[in-house]
């Protein structure tokens, strides 16, 4: 698209997408019906098992910062029996910052607002607060999918190993595969981003960093197949973004405040993409639950497909 045809920022995006369709604020995940489930479930033949995490990571390569803390409380004599030697005890705790560009994590719709709404035109102040957390569209509402995931393996379509930083997945190329989803699907699109090649050093001309993604027509042409996931190896959003006059994060706007959309990112797509076409199929039994957190913006996950 060239400059003088992009999205005019008082406008955009021309739509409400899934505002006011269903009588929740669950968005597309309204769709994974039983009978959606049903089908992700027809989809197993051997039962074999991939995750699709990634190993949780302590600190953010772009921003520099802490994103995981694990804390040791006791490796050895239990402190409730410190008289009884053989009766052993190993305890920890964790914290961890949800979003960034490393760990695999699924958004909360209330994670991203617009002009002052998120999703359903809900004002953002009532979804979410400094002083209560989120009120309403919370990832607890989120912490159990269960549904056909579909592949768009893009670094293969090309023929490359992986996207490099800043060059994002077009529309056209989605467009072309479309008629593998149907309503109430997860896509999975791989870019090829793994921690060693798909989180780039800084950036200093961009304080956000240069990574792959997804151009924010994809999300127009996916939300348009009614898809309940949006689930990639990466941030979703491509870092400088063409839309980047509009909003930060086009990709995340469009799927969280208007379509309804929850978003996983920073899967490990490796070991699917070579099964996938080693066994010359896309499509597979998704599961991904989060933490039952019911203030939370989103939660760490482990997702699996099941062949």
């Amino acid at each position: 698209m060239s400059e003088a045809t992009l999205p005019d920022p008082a406008t955009w995006p021309g739509h409400t997408g899934n505002w006011n369709r269903w009588p929740n604020n669950l968005g597309t995940l309204n769709l994974v019906t039983p009978e959606v489930t049903l089908r992700g479930v027809g989809e197993v033949s051997s039962g074999q098992v991939v995750p699709l995490s990634r190993p949780v990571t302590d600190r953010e390569p772009i921003r520099g910062t802490a994103c995981f803390e694990h804390t040791m409380l006791n490796a050895g004599a239990w402190d409730l029996e410190p008289d009884r030697p053989e009766s052993l005890n190993s305890a920890d705790q964790v914290a961890y910052r949800t979003h960034g560009m490393v760990n695999t994590h699924l958004d909360a719709l209330a994670h991203v607002g617009h002009d002052g709404k998120g999703f359903n035109g809900i004002d953002f102040g009532d979804m979410v607060t400094r002083e209560d957390g989120v009120k309403l569209a919370a990832i607890g509402d989120a912490r159990a999918i269960v549904t056909r995931g579909v592949l768009i393996d893009i670094a293969r379509m090309r023929g490359v190993s992986h996207l490099h930083p800043g060059e994002y997945v077009r529309p056209e190329e989605v467009e072309s595969v479309a008629d593998r989803l149907e309503p109430g699907d997860a896509a999975l699109i791989r870019t090829g981003a793994t921690l060693e090649d798909g989180v780039p050093p800084t950036d200093d001309s961009c304080r956000h960093g240069t990574w792959q993604g997804l151009h924010p027509e994809c999300v127009e042409v996916l939300g348009g197949r009614d898809i309940s996931v949006l689930a990639t190896d990466c941030g979703a959003d491509v870092f400088p973004s063409p839309y980047g006059h509009i909003v930060r994060s086009p990709v995340h706007t469009l799927c969280l405040t208007y379509y309804g959309i929850h978003l996983l990112h920073n899967m490990d797509l490796e070991s699917l993409g070579e099964i996938c076409v080693q066994q010359d199929r896309f499509s597979f039994l998704f599961v991904v639950t989060a933490l039952h957190l019911e203030r939370a913006t989103g939660s760490l996950t482990s997702p699996v497909a099941v062949l």
